[in-house]
């Protein structure tokens, strides 16, 4: 069956390898590969995954236009991954998030990266909202990194509530990441199941399958979306995981390709 990789990372070759060794001994986690885009290419191949999607952190607000414009270069001659653009909470200080999210639609970038831990702020600040109004008004995707992360154990920004005040912006596309909220999965199934979002199932290997099920049953396969977080989690750990759920081969077919397919707007 084709799949849709929608939550991917790789790095510029110069200094891809040394940042994957440094943010893997920060999170305390195995990395796959080297961070190089040829890299995932490799693990693409072996894992059976046709296309997937490059989600870059802009970890300083400096960083925002030098990620955009190298994307919007790789995307002009990737054939298999699709590279997002980067945004920053604290780009506003420095340029117009509103001309930057243009930027992006005007060379047919499909989406942005939002980090919470990585770039310190809340989904629901207020300060955001003139972000996300963009995002809609240009038809970005905004996939959010939600709930824990292993490189900042001791405080989370991305909780379901908090997330969920994003789900009431009118028009907004929306991936939550890591099936909703990285072991916080009781409050995505209270909180976030039914919204009008995608998750996707990235680095989500450990999810126990009843409460897997439950969250696909009430969230509706329609809008799950196949994910692995590579290099942090090889696709096959999440295929293998989806595959022991038993579920049935439209459900599948939709959460592996056909939604992706639908929300980018790509045929494969």
């Amino acid at each position: 069956m084709k799949k849709i990789d929608v939550h991917t990372h790789f790095f510029p070759d110069n200094i891809a390898p040394g940042t994957v060794k440094m943010l893997a001994e920060k999170a305390q986690i195995k990395a796959w590969g080297n961070g190089t885009a040829a890299s995932m290419e490799e693990y693409m191949k072996l894992d059976g995954v046709n296309v997937s999607v490059n989600a870059p952190v802009a970890t300083k607000k400096e960083q925002v236009k030098s990620i955009n414009k190298r994307m919007v270069e790789f995307n002009k001659i990737s054939k298999n991954i699709i590279g997002f653009g980067g945004m920053h909470p604290l780009f506003r200080e420095i340029g117009d998030p509103a001309e930057e999210i243009q930027f992006l639609a005007a060379n047919g970038i499909k989406g942005i990266k939002l980090h919470p831990e990585y770039q310190t702020f809340y989904p629901d600040d207020p300060a955001m909202l003139g972000l996300y109004e963009a995002c809609a008004k240009n038809n970005i995707i905004i996939l959010f990194h939600a709930g824990v992360d292993f490189a900042y154990p001791d405080h989370t920004h991305a909780t379901p509530k908090r997330l969920l005040e994003v789900t009431k912006i009118p028009g907004l596309k929306l991936i939550f990441a890591h099936t909703g909220s990285y072991q916080m999965w009781e409050e995505v199934l209270d909180l976030l199941a039914g919204k009008d979002v995608y998750f996707d199932t990235s680095y989500s290997a450990e999810i126990g399958p009843e409460i897997m099920r439950k969250i696909i049953k009430k969230h509706g396969a329609e809008k799950m979306l196949f994910g692995s977080d590579f290099p942090w989690m090889r696709a096959k750990k999440v295929i293998d995981m989806l595959e022991a759920l038993g579920l049935d081969e439209e459900t599948k077919e939709k959460l592996y390709y056909r939604n992706a397919e639908n929300l980018l707007n790509i045929k494969i």
